[in-house]
């Protein structure tokens, strides 16, 4: 049996939706922006239609004869990266300015965007000071390779939610990634780093390679978490390695690494068919300790 709808619904109906349509239409043609579809994962993001480059360069042109005004524009830009999906333009921008042997390069830069979410970020080759990405959420690649940080680097309680890159990274003043987390692969071979670094607490998910790492002073994994395989292969701790708590869930490889000592007290590795692992001369599943400098790792 049909259902006839009564004539004043319907007509009462079609004027709302006549409101909505008329409302939707004058926004756009004074210059609204647009709710467009976001990538996967994301919430709803604004399309804004206009063009941020072009106030961008000019600001760019005075801070350039201005140094004054550089740190302003980086902060700025920073600003409009937050939680940004289509921002390769403004990442382009940026680094103009951040990487060494281009025509506009400007040294003594920091960048802190703590706490905010950051899209395929790309500082790639770039040089700067101290940085603070203290609870940054970084969603697609995140690319630091190459990067030379100068000054203090904290990454603390950051997410990489896809793959992050830190091959060739240099941190002069040692970072802080304690607590982060990496959901995807992670590379930090050839990274160096010339004062303490931390990962503890640290939770690497997919695949982690810290090959031909150096690390002049001393660096902490206490407690981090290494789920997928993991590689320090030739790595350089110039002091102590310090792996107390830590977990290992898959192949490991500590080929050809040294260190000033390497400390596994309370280190826990599964024991699976297919899991195989070289671990530091002395070190190896359910070894005995050497009392003051090797220390064992057991089989879970």
């Amino acid at each position: 049996m049909s259902t006839i709808v009564p004539l004043p619904v319907l007509v009462t109906v079609a004027l709302v939706v006549g409101a909505v349509v008329a409302w939707v239409l004058s926004r756009r043609d004074s210059g609204w922006a647009e709710v467009v579809p976001a990538p996967p994962g994301s919430v709803l993001v604004l399309d804004e239609p206009e063009d941020l480059t072009g106030p961008l360069l000019e600001f760019a042109e005075r801070a350039q004869s201005d140094p004054a005004l550089r740190q302003i524009w980086v902060d700025e830009v920073i600003a409009l990266l937050r939680g940004r999906w289509y921002a390769a333009d403004l990442w382009q921008l940026l680094a103009a300015h951040l990487r060494p042997g281009t025509p506009g390069f400007w040294p003594g830069i920091d960048l802190c965007a703590e706490a905010q979410d950051l899209v395929y970020a790309d500082l790639r080759g770039c040089e700067i000071r101290d940085a603070g990405f203290h609870g940054t959420r970084f969603l697609g690649n995140a690319r630091f390779d190459d990067v030379v940080f100068t000054g203090s680097v904290t990454f603390e309680q950051s997410r990489f939610e896809y793959h992050a890159f830190f091959g060739g990274t240099r941190f002069r003043r040692g970072a802080d990634f304690e607590g982060a987390t990496f959901a995807c692969n992670t590379s930090f071979a050839g990274m160096s780093a010339g004062d303490s670094t931390r990962f503890s607490g640290a939770r690497f998910s997919a695949r982690t390679d810290f090959t031909g790492a150096e690390f002049a002073a001393g660096v902490s994994f206490l407690g981090a978490g290494f789920a997928g395989p993991t590689t320090f292969r030739d790595a350089r701790f110039g002091a102590e390695a310090r792996f107390p708590d830590a977990r290992f869930g898959s192949h490991t490889d500590f080929t050809g690494a040294t260190a000033g000592a390497f400390r596994f007290a309370g280190a826990h590795a599964r024991t699976e068919v297919r899991a195989v692992r070289t671990w530091p001369e002395g070190v190896g599943l359910g070894e005995p300790q050497r009392p003051g400098h090797w220390a064992e790792v057991r089989g879970v």
